[in-house]
């Protein structure tokens, strides 16, 4: 374990894009904080416009991994409501100059996590970023 990391206990379920399958799920980007930027966190979209946005303005402190490194669905725009037979993984922000990003599928965790002053990033009014697979 790498020093100042904690282990969460924490997964989701995603949608597998193994080579020359057909595609399942909408793809997710990775992105990885580059340490030399003061960085050292994972940022996870299934937004192709969020992504190409992470690329563009902060492509000197965040390296893309991969445009297709999983498949989720994404949430309605709108509502945040997740397609049937998926749910909700929460998006938090620690709004600090080393960002670092912490994603959840525990609507408690995600209460806890915003009382504690981490920005909820996401769609609808409980800020869901990403439907996994139940």
């Amino acid at each position: 374990m790498l020093s100042g990391w904690t282990r969460t206990g924490e997964s989701w379920n995603v949608f597998a894009r193994p080579a020359g399958a057909l595609p399942r799920g909408t793809p997710v980007c990775r992105f990885y904080g580059r340490p030399e930027a003061g960085l050292d966190s994972h940022f996870y979209s299934g937004s192709t416009t969020e992504c190409a946005a992470v690329a563009t303005r902060f492509g000197a402190a965040w390296l893309l991994e991969s445009m297709d490194v999983f498949g989720a669905q994404l949430p309605d725009v709108t509502s945040g409501a997740c397609p049937l037979f998926t749910s909700p993984v929460y998006r938090l922000y620690n709004n600090r100059a080393d960002a670092n990003h912490r994603f959840t599928t525990s609507l408690a965790v995600r209460q806890d996590m915003i009382a504690r002053g981490w920005i909820a990033e996401g769609y609808g009014p409980d800020a869901v970023a990403l439907c996994a697979p139940s």
